[in-house]
């Protein structure tokens, strides 16, 4: 897993802050937009790795093996896109049902 563990960490996003501050400049301000919209989705970015880094770790230190700790994490990723599902799923039925009864 430290293979996963350094895949995770490579894959981490930085801001320039001193070049959108620069393009601030000639811009009049007009960049700033874009430099809060990218430094919001690499920070977004980040935390997810840091969660699935977090995960690896918590599985590791519970004592579980390589493998072990894989196939933990997909059975996690799985339950949470099934919850999801089941979530869109009662918005579906209930905006249905409003309209429907309406």
């Amino acid at each position: 897993m430290n293979e996963k563990l350094f895949v995770l960490a490579s894959q981490k996003k930085t801001t320039n802050h001193v070049l959108h501050l620069l393009l601030c400049i000639p811009t009049f301000g007009l960049w700033l937009i874009v430099w809060l919209l990218i430094a919001g989705s690499n920070s977004k970015h980040n935390s997810r790795l840091e969660k699935q880094m977090g995960q690896v770790l918590d599985y590791k230190m519970q004592g579980l093996s390589d493998t072990d700790t894989y196939k933990q994490i997909k059975n996690d990723e799985l339950n949470s896109q099934v919850l999801q599902g089941r979530v869109i799923f009662v918005i579906l039925v209930v905006v249905f049902l409003y309209f429907y009864l309406r």
